[in-house]
């Protein structure tokens, strides 16, 4: 049923379109500034997850090798439709056979933990990213914030009495995905705990969005100038510990 879940949504909200869009630009390419700071000429990149391949196309026009596992059929179209010439194998991110051990110097993973729920699928994702990623390599770990969606769905919305009510959000104000949902979110506390758990240590952790979707219609209103300013500004604080479970999303950097 989740897997279903996936596909209409993703059929019904084109990933290519959200990181072209002036909060989604900032998502992209504070990712990249980060990744950047890793890279070296000749790593070998996994995308897990690749979604329209926006990330796998900027590495390979930089002349990075890289191979995509998507799980949406439709994203993949899109994606070769761009990149004719580009590797993407049509997978599950917590089963991945076809992906030889230590594989990647660099793997991604900046997208399918948005949609595993509770602890047990995620390690599924976290341990097949660990396996495919050679010894010192790097992982980096999007994930949903569980403070984004309380203020901008649970209050903004005036749904927090029913999802109280219901138990999905406790009186810890944490979310409480159940099985057959599209989203999980999570708190700096649970990541910490799925890397406990994995056997994953934290090389940094970044805010790539911070403000930005709270911020959408002033992005959009913003000078081209002033756009830039905030691009950088936000690269400048993503690191802050004060900042970082802010936004909607956060990238921990991990190595097995």
């Amino acid at each position: 049923m989740a897997l279903s879940n996936i596909e209409r949504h993703y059929n019904k909200h084109p990933e290519d379109l959200r990181l072209q869009r002036r909060h989604g630009m900032v998502e992209f390419e504070t990712t990249m500034h980060h990744l950047h700071r890793f890279l070296k000429p000749g790593m070998q990149i996994l995308d897990i997850g690749a979604g329209t391949g926006r990330y796998a196309s900027a590495l390979m026009a930089e002349g990075y090798s890289v191979k995509a596992v998507e799980l949406v059929k439709r994203n993949i179209e899109v994606f070769l439709k761009r990149e004719p010439m580009a590797y993407v194998i049509q997978g599950d991110a917590r089963n991945m056979p076809f992906i030889a051990d230590a594989t990647a110097d660099i793997t991604l993973l900046l997208g399918p933990l948005y949609h595993l729920i509770g602890d047990e699928q995620k390690l599924m994702a976290l341990n097949e990213a660990k396996r495919v990623t050679k010894p010192g390599g790097l992982i980096f770990v999007a994930y949903l914030m569980n403070e984004y969606s309380i203020l901008s769905y649970c209050f903004d919305e005036e749904r927090i009495a029913d999802l109280m009510a219901r138990g999905v959000v406790d009186n810890n104000y944490h979310i409480r995905a159940q099985e057959d949902e599209l989203y999980d979110y999570v708190r700096m506390e649970d990541v910490s705990r799925l890397n406990t758990m994995a056997g994953l240590r934290r090389v940094t952790v970044f805010s790539p969005d911070g403000a930005a979707d709270y911020m959408r219609t002033r992005l959009n209103r913003m000078s081209e100038e002033t756009f830039r300013r905030f691009i950088e500004y936000q690269k400048t604080i993503s690191e802050r510990p004060d900042l970082i479970g802010a936004g909607s999303h956060i990238v921990d950097v991990v190595s097995g």
